[in-house]
């Protein structure tokens, strides 16, 4: 320490405004490092968050898939509509099981208006558990809704305010899919073949990212109410049970995949046809792909930036025991003369670059600990759909705070170590005689 505060003070002395400026370089290059990867950090973090609230969510169904990479489901199933109570029964990680279909209309008509759906879902009760739906207005689907085939529907709250103006003066409307008309006996009465659905209640819009990825209908309705009128219930539901989907939690969607489709081959045969993916019930989401690629680069371009510009920063490290080197070959000949080993002046060398590094890492983080808020906040509207929340979230990361030091100290150590292997070197008679 006394041979440190002595460096210190020499160099001081001799240059302060060389050790400011240095000290002023490592700390913006450790804030930049410290701010970019708290940034990729935290919208890796909003993303997964978003797509695995509440458990992984994964598809599960009976059939193949086409040259378009949808899924073309084995009519009738494979199995029937027991599936759902044996995956959570029997596979302890799962925690909702539902059978859905995708209706075959992705537009309404209500009060004379059109509204074209983004998505529309055919299920049960367990789907507003699954993707964590609250209910904003009306009341909530039941299992009875399910085994009656209920002409009912449940919409998401933007649905509802644009085409009712509000989430509760939806609730008791009436919303009819395209159908064709047909004229029945004498005089032609015009008969609809579609029935009306009734809204009985209005859900809170999903975040936009797990909308988007997981297809989460703007409107819900019991997926028994399109079956036919007059057919058994059973058949029909153990003819539809071809596609589910599932929540679990405490495992990976690797782990679950390997799980349900051990369980259903046991149950059922090993040769009947079993998908299991992550994403809307069409098939896999390209969207999901393309948002976890686009944070991973995000994530990287951001870190290697901030070690880039640590990096540049440190080499006035190396400057300054260049110059140290220099300046004190006599001294260091001396030493060695009396009896210091090479090794213990390089040591010495590593010690004041590894606290000037240092020193520059902790003003660094003060620098990015006032910064944090402003900063990040400015990046919130490159991150599209989680700008608001990554804005909400912004601020430093624990490890991120640990790898800006880190990377700021090893930098310097080793920029700082190099000049001392040459200022070793050398006869030391000759070196004292020059001097």
């Amino acid at each position: 320490m006394k041979k440190f505060l002595n460096m210190l003070i020499r160099n001081w002395s001799g240059s302060p405004v060389k050790i400011i400026l240095t000290l002023s370089a490592v700390a913006l290059g450790s804030a930049i490092l410290i701010l970019t990867d708290s940034a990729g950090r935290i919208l890796d973090e909003q993303i997964t968050q978003e797509l695995e609230k509440g458990g992984v969510i994964l598809n599960v169904a009976n059939g193949t898939l086409n040259s378009e990479g949808m899924v073309d489901q084995n009519r009738p199933a494979e199995w029937d509509s027991s599936v759902p109570d044996i995956l959570v029964s029997d596979i302890e990680a799962v925690s909702f099981a539902v059978p859905i279909i995708d209706p075959p209309f992705k537009q309404i008509t209500t009060e004379g208006k059109s509204y074209n759906l983004r998505s529309v879902a055919g299920s049960s009760p367990g789907y507003f558990d699954i993707f964590g739906l609250e209910l904003a207005a009306g009341v909530s689907m039941s299992d009875k809704d399910v085994d009656m085939g209920a002409k009912k529907v449940w919409i998401s709250r933007s649905m509802a305010e644009l085409l009712y103006g509000s989430a509760e003066g939806a609730v008791g409307k009436w919303v009819q899919p395209p159908g064709e008309m047909m004229s029945r006996g004498p005089g032609g009465r015009d008969r609809n073949m579609i029935q009306q659905f009734s809204v009985a209640g209005v859900f809170e819009d999903p975040g936009e990212i797990a909308r988007r990825s997981y297809g989460i209908g703007d409107l819900i309705l019991p997926y028994t109410s399109l079956f036919s009128a007059g057919r058994n219930i059973q058949m029909m539901m153990d003819m539809m049970a071809g596609q589910l989907i599932i929540r679990a939690e405490g495992s990976s969607a690797e782990k679950i995949s390997a799980s349900v489709t051990d369980l259903l081959s046991s149950q059922f045969g090993y040769d009947i046809d079993i998908l299991v993916w992550e994403g809307s019930l069409n098939g896999s989401s390209d969207y999901m792909q393309e948002l976890r690629q686009t944070v991973q680069i995000f994530s990287v371009s951001l870190s290697i930036l901030g070690m880039v510009l640590l990096l540049t920063s440190s080499l006035g490290i190396f400057s300054i025991m260049v110059v140290e080197a220099l300046n004190r070959k006599r001294d260091i000949a001396l030493e060695r003369a009396l009896g210091a080993s090479q090794s213990l002046v390089v040591r010495e060398f590593w010690s004041w670059s590894v606290m000037l590094s240092l020193a520059g890492a902790v003003l660094g983080l003060l620098i990015a600990a006032v910064l944090s808020g402003p900063v990040l906040s400015t990046l919130s509207p490159l991150v599209g759909e989680v700008s608001t929340s990554f804005s909400e979230a912004a601020g430093l990361r624990l490890l991120s705070v640990v790898r800006g030091i880190v990377l700021a100290v090893l930098f310097g150590g080793i920029l700082g170590l190099l000049p001392s292997f040459s200022a070793v070197k050398g006869n030391i008679a000759d070196i004292l005689r020059e001097a």
